[in-house]
């Protein structure tokens, strides 16, 4: 320390509280803060991708602003096709497209809003729930991290001022 004092190490059931209730906290960030992506005629079209196991699937949903004419296209690893649609929504009406791979690999897909302006969520769910295992990671790292902390106290000297009765 820049003062010339020590600080203290950090215990290990420290170590574990932290981890477990940030893995906790990051997870609720990832699956609970899913946020619509503006797009509008004159920008680019939206694209991104998701590794997906056979039986996954990707929701897309796509709200329009004004009257829209919306494409949505997913290709697979060898940029293969294998959904593609368009579609007019009138202002103010949403639309959900769902697509269930039947295969595992990378797909990557792409919304266009080829006129007007709305907004577009994607929601990719799977069906081992690999994505949840955050959750009981993170319960582990905080049991065990009370375990340690209830140890460590066990160990802990006592410092105590005999005083005689004399």
């Amino acid at each position: 320390m820049s003062g010339g004092g020590a600080a203290p190490a950090m215990k290990m059931s420290d170590v574990f509280l932290l981890l477990g209730v940030t893995f906790l906290i990051g997870g609720l960030f990832v699956h609970g803060l899913v946020s619509p992506t503006p797009l509008h005629a004159d920008d680019e079209p939206y694209s991104n991708g998701a590794s997906l196991l056979k039986g996954d699937t990707i929701e897309f949903t796509v709200t329009a602003e004004n009257e829209s004419s919306v494409i949505v296209e997913i290709a697979n690893e060898e940029g293969d096709v294998v959904l593609s649609e368009s579609f007019l929504l009138p202002s103010g009406d949403s639309t959900s497209i769902d697509f269930e791979a039947d295969g595992k690999g990378f797909y990557s897909y792409t919304v266009d809003f080829s006129e007007g302006s709305g907004e577009v969520v994607v929601d990719v769910d799977r069906k081992l729930l690999i994505d949840f295992i955050i959750y009981p990671l993170g319960i582990v790292c905080v049991i065990f991290g009370f375990y340690k902390r209830k140890d460590e106290k066990m160990d802990e000297s006592i410092d105590a001022v005999l005083v005689s009765n004399d």
